[in-house]
């Protein structure tokens, strides 16, 4: 009985063992994969967006979306715990501190001297309010915000952009629109649509057209200029993510889909944003439009769609409650101030009431992610012109006022 029981076991058959040991393999590179593009994702946002999107080439959408979201999980997880236990802090980016080297305000010309500064166009503003040269225009602002959080000095207008006469034309504050994320922010930049214009580029890729049409990708050197260029920002979704219609100087990219939220821009510069077929359809005068899901806020109302958490309408792959990079853009009521808003960590529902906060009263989500979502101040360093993004975890590059593959908008002083 006992040489029954130590009895020596068969061992496995060779099949197995390679069949084991390849599985093994497979593991540690899905491991090591989550891990590097995970890491990369946050460290090296462009990176880790050419790492998901060579994902969704092998294992397909379905999984490299699911990748993507438990990667955003994670790091919404980690932040969590970083402030719950009173390691992170948030701060408000466009408030000065004493150390000029680490300041966030917006770098002015370097061909501007101090003595000249406030008469002479650099497409920012580092002090107060710029002055007008009118006497009976009083100086545009929008109203003061209530502040949603704890943030120093939120909602609060600071000078932001100026035109070629050193009348501020764009302001901007910041909020804290999510009570259960003290992390999440949401920058705003109010412009006065009466002093600029908004123009909108198609890129060179983006979005994808069934048909040959021109494509630019790059915002006309006559623009590219002191006096001239002011800022410029994201666009929308990529076409394989809704088929949004787009069209850019009376160029048609993807036709337009009814009831979707639409910004318009018309030939004689002045703005609309609606429900298309409805609110806004083709006229004659329209000169752009961009679509990219439907309208976040609709006529000073939060679009109950925010509340159901639908891929479909909210990121194409990563719903509504993912925390994450989002950017819109809206309108007052009076269509006399464009807003757009971007920050990190927010889900569709802190975006939204963000924007409301803010003042829009219609408004459109537009592109989701690190990679994607930026605004650039235009300045201008010994004549040659340097982005300075709005928020400091903003990678520095001048790829808006470049060649460009994806779509984007970019803002001028009224001439």
């Amino acid at each position: 009985m006992l040489q029954g029981l130590f009895r020596a076991r068969p061992s496995v058959h060779p099949r197995r063992r390679r069949w084991l040991f390849r599985s093994l393999i497979v593991v540690v590179v899905i491991v090591v994969l989550f891990v590097v593009l995970g890491g990369a994702v946050t460290i090296w946002p462009d990176f880790g967006a050419k790492g998901i999107a060579a994902m969704r080439a092998v294992i397909g959408d379905r999984a490299a979306t699911a990748f993507e979201g438990f990667v955003l999980g994670v790091q919404d997880w980690f932040h969590h715990v970083e402030y719950a236990l009173g390691i992170g802090h948030a701060q408000n980016p466009f408030v000065a501190t004493d150390d000029p080297s680490s300041s966030t305000l917006p770098a002015t010309s370097s061909t501007t001297s101090p003595t000249t500064e406030s008469t002479t166009y650099t497409g920012s503003s580092n002090a107060g309010p710029a002055t007008t040269t009118s006497t009976t225009e009083p100086p545009w602002q929008p109203a003061a915000l209530q502040p949603m959080g704890t943030l120093q000095d939120e909602g609060q207008w600071a000078p932001y952009l100026v035109d070629q006469e050193a009348r501020t034309v764009a302001y901007r504050t910041i909020l804290q629109p999510d009570p259960t994320r003290p992390y999440a922010l949401a920058a705003i930049v109010a412009v006065n649509t009466q002093r600029t214009r908004l123009h909108f580029v198609l890129g060179t890729q983006e979005p994808v057209s069934a048909e040959k049409i021109a494509r630019p990708g790059k915002i006309p050197a006559a623009a590219l200029v002191p006096g001239s260029i002011l800022a410029a920002f994201n666009g929308g979704f990529q076409a394989k993510h809704g088929q949004f219609g787009a069209m850019a100087d009376g160029v048609e990219a993807l036709p337009p889909r009814d009831g979707l939220g639409t910004l318009v821009i018309y030939k004689d510069g002045h703005l609309d944003l609606g429900a298309w077929g409805t609110d806004v359809t083709q006229t004659p005068d329209v000169e752009s439009w961009r679509q990219n899901g439907p309208a976040v806020i609709a006529h000073g109302a939060i679009n109950p769609l925010t509340l159901v958490n639908d891929t479909q309408n909210w990121g194409i792959g990563l719903k509504g409650i993912v925390a994450t990079w989002r950017t819109a853009v809206g309108l007052s009521k009076d269509r006399r101030t464009l807003y757009f808003v971007i920050g990190p960590s927010l889900t569709i529902g802190a975006l939204a009431t963000a924007m409301q906060q803010a003042g829009v009263w219609d408004g459109l989500q537009l592109d989701i992610n690190k990679s994607w979502t930026r605004f650039d101040q235009a300045t201008f360093k010994k004549n040659k012109l340097v982005a300075v993004p709005l928020l400091p975890e903003i990678i520095q590059d001048n790829r808006l006022f470049q060649s460009y593959k994806r779509d984007f908008f970019y803002l001028t002083a009224a001439s």
